[in-house]
Parts: structure tokens; C-alpha cells; sequence
């Protein structure tokens, strides 16, 4: 019996995409942001600011319930990760029509996002759970909210 010993050329390793997880998927963060302005904003509009902090707080429950009592006064201000994926996928959500940005710099639904968001309400088993943090939180995080929480940052973080 002969002994060879592998030839490099034997083995190949081909580079494989990673599957991308949903939360970080442009079609789900289009879809969480377009639920977000309609179920928690006022007349279909967030700011940026907002958008971020009721995105972050939908990636687990306990930062929903934080985010809630920050909302009714009852809580202390909430960490909020300002995530690159909300920014590219509001970029996405102009570009296909869901969202148009104020002059103000607000994002506000247009028809075809609210009717993006009212049908996957419809759909029974689709993002139940965010559907159902968002409802509980609906209109309680009003923009003045999130202002008192930038000032609050600008005070204790921002250099003059």
C-alpha cells in the first residue's frame, strides 16, 4: 500500500455567504419602521431619534418595558443603541416609496407605507410580538420625550 498524503490541491474551501440574521434584514427593518410610524407615531411620523430608541427597545422585551416606564415617568432613561440598520433601511423604506422625510427631518408614512403597515397587521401571524410591544407602547413616547432624553445626554455627555 502506498502512502500519499493530501495534495493541497485536494482540499478546496469555498467561502460560504452567512446568513444574515432577521432583524438585520433590510425587508424586516423596513417593515418594523413602517409599523413603528403608524402604531407609535403622531400622524404616521417619528424622528430619527425616536425611531432608533423603539427600535432598539423591540429587540427584547425587557428594553420595551424599560423604554415604557421611561415613556409614563415612571423609569429612569434607557440605553439606546443607535444602529447603523434603522439609517440604511429608512434610506430603503424612501427609496421604495414607504416613508418621505419632513423638512423638519421627521420620516412620515406615506399611503403606500400605511397600507404596507396596516397589511401586515392583518396578517395574524406576522411580527405578533412587535406588533404587540408597539401596541403596548402605542403613543406614550411622545417626541417631547425623546427631546428631554437628548438634552439629558447632551448635558451629561456633549463637551462644550
Amino acid at each position: 500500500m502506498e502512502n500519499n498524503p493530501l495534495l493541497p490541491t485536494d482540499i478546496v474551501f469555498n467561502a460560504k455567504p452567512d446568513a444574515v440574521p432577521y432583524n438585520y434584514r433590510i425587508s424586516y427593518k423596513v417593515s418594523q419602521l413602517c409599523l413603528i410610524m403608524r402604531i407609535c407615531g403622531w400622524g404616521d411620523t417619528c424622528s430619527l431619534i425616536k425611531l432608533h430608541m423603539i427600535s432598539f427597545a423591540l429587540i427584547s422585551h425587557d428594553n420595551m418595558v424599560k423604554l415604557i416606564k421611561f415613556a409614563t415617568g415612571t423609569g429612569i432613561a434607557p440605553i439606546v443603541r443607535f444602529d447603523p440598520a434603522v439609517n440604511k433601511a429608512l434610506t430603503f423604506a424612501i427609496a421604495y416609496g414607504f416613508v418621505e422625510q419632513q423638512k423638519a427631518g421627521s420620516y412620515k408614512l406615506t399611503k403606500r407605507g400605511r397600507q404596507l403597515a396596516d397589511q401586515i397587521r392583518l396578517v395574524s401571524n406576522l411580527m405578533t410580538t412587535e406588533i404587540d410591544d408597539l401596541t403596548t407602547l402605542a403613543k406614550k413616547l411622545t417626541e417631547s420625550k425623546v427631546g428631554e432624553l437628548v438634552d439629558m445626554w447632551r448635558d451629561r455627555c456633549a463637551e462644550n
